[in-house]
């Protein structure tokens, strides 16, 4: 199907039937899955899914309609209906296509999907079972797996713009149980990239899933108090979720974010720099353009401790009187709006075990549970596991207890930024140190 053609086909469409401006967005997904329990296929599966979706402007109302069938039939009905919608919405100052910016490519596509055949796939993921049985008798495996997908996305716009970009995505992943005098524990590992070859290992899956498991048992009471919490890779990209969330421009201009006014202040320690990067090479968020086809760059959203900016599409981006920040996204069937990219804590200097010989009492998070995270006031409560460390060691593991804090004073007492980023998804962070938070033991 050339995608190119048909986008351009239903912009000229789009505009005959009375559209001032349009886009077009199409976005193609080819994905494989398979998963692995007691070395047989639990599950497999293999999907491509597809859709169309038509953004119309008329005198500055927007309308928007979308369709997974691509006949001729089906495409008409959905301009007509993103036309109609749009003549009985709201007008908006801001309601208008972004200028046109040039392209450049970027490295996002591995053609080893092709060669990589099926029982290839399911071998791994038999691998990774067989790695983390072996690992320790104490481990059972909950399910192993592969994935891919190969993403394929087309924008055309009545203001010119016209691109195109292919993406791949890999992940394997291992779900364990540990068990031990009748009480047990789970963990978790995967491995995600752009491309195959940079996959960790089978048995490095395995043997960390194992250990996430194994570490956590027979815990042990603590005292409620104000403690010294450091946040593992895993923990500390949900923490880093957060901050996106507070950045992201559509909550900052309506005022749902704690942040909404901090622009130009110094809102974390300076040892925090938080930076959103649509461009570099394995990044699972990178691509050569946004949703709406402005270029994705590298923003720097926090600066030694000091926000400079906020994630932005074209339409927010004219409401703070701002240049687009390359953040829109969009999926076939909903309008664009700001999102991160590969949003992550610069790494630091020191490695975790240095970060943990810090700490005289102190928290390890190895697992985060539950809600209990308001934006718009800042506060954070919630549920997690993790290790006891004693005299800059690791004691005994730690469960049922609740952390919590507000984000604001979370940031300004992140002392301590480790050199272990592992990007598990678009949002990633190093081995962090929060000097002080306060840990309620059930």
């Amino acid at each position: 199907m050339n995608t190119i053609e048909l986008a351009k086909s239903v912009v000229l469409k789009t505009l005959q039937k009375g559209a001032e401006e349009c886009d077009v967005f199409i976005s193609i997904d080819d994905e494989f899955s398979a998963m692995i329990k007691d070395a047989e296929i639990e599950s497999i599966k293999q999907a491509v899914t597809h859709g169309l979706g038509i953004r119309v402007f008329k005198n500055k109302k927007i309308g928007f309609s979308y369709t997974t069938d691509f006949s001729n039939f089906a495409i008409e009905k959905a301009i007509e209906e993103a036309i109609t919608l749009a003549e009985n919405s709201t007008p908006e100052p801001d309601n208008e296509l972004p200028k046109i910016e040039n392209q450049n490519e970027i490295k996002i596509f591995d053609p080893n999907v092709f060669s990589i055949n099926v029982d290839e796939k399911i071998k791994i993921a038999k691998e990774i079972e067989s790695f983390a049985k072996s690992y320790d008798p104490r481990i059972k495996v909950e399910s192993t797996g592969f994935g891919n997908v190969i993403q394929r996305r087309t924008l055309a716009s009545s203001n010119g713009f016209i691109g195109e970009y292919e993406g791949t995505i890999f992940e394997i992943y291992c779900s364990t149980i540990a068990s031990e005098d009748g009480e047990s524990q789970t963990g978790f590992y995967s491995s995600v990239s752009r491309f195959f070859d940079k996959l960790q290992t089978p048995e490095f899956v395995a043997k960390n899933a194992s250990i996430r498991a194994l570490q956590l048992l027979h815990p042990q009471k603590i005292k409620t108090g104000r403690y010294p919490v450091i946040f593992d890779p895993i923990t500390s990209a949900t923490l880093v979720s957060y901050i996106s969330s507070a950045v992201n421009g559509k909550n900052t201009y309506r005022k749902m974010s704690f942040l909404f006014d901090k622009i130009g202040e110094k809102i974390a320690n300076e040892s925090l720099t938080v930076i959103d990067n649509g461009r570099f090479e394995d990044g699972i968020a990178s691509k050569p353009f946004d949703d709406e086809g402005i270029e994705t760059r590298e923003n720097l959203i926090i600066e030694n401790g000091v926000l400079k900016m906020f994630l932005l599409d074209s339409i927010t981006a004219k409401k703070f009187a701002l240049p687009p920040t390359g953040n829109a996204h969009r999926k076939y069937n909903t309008i664009p709006a700001p999102a991160p990219t590969n949003f992550y804590i610069k790494p630091g200097n020191k490695s975790p075990e240095e970060i943990i010989n810090e700490i005289n009492e102190g928290l390890l998070i190895t697992k985060l549970i539950g809600f209990g995270v308001d934006i718009v006031s800042g506060n954070f409560s919630k549920g997690a596991s993790g290790l006891w460390i004693k005299n800059g060691e690791i004691a005994f593991a730690v469960d049922k207890i609740t952390i919590a804090d507000n984000l604001s004073d979370i940031l300004r007492n992140i002392t301590l930024v480790g050199n272990d980023i592992i990007f598990f998804s678009n949002i990633a962070s190093p081995t962090i140190l929060v000097s002080e938070m306060t840990v309620t033991c059930d």
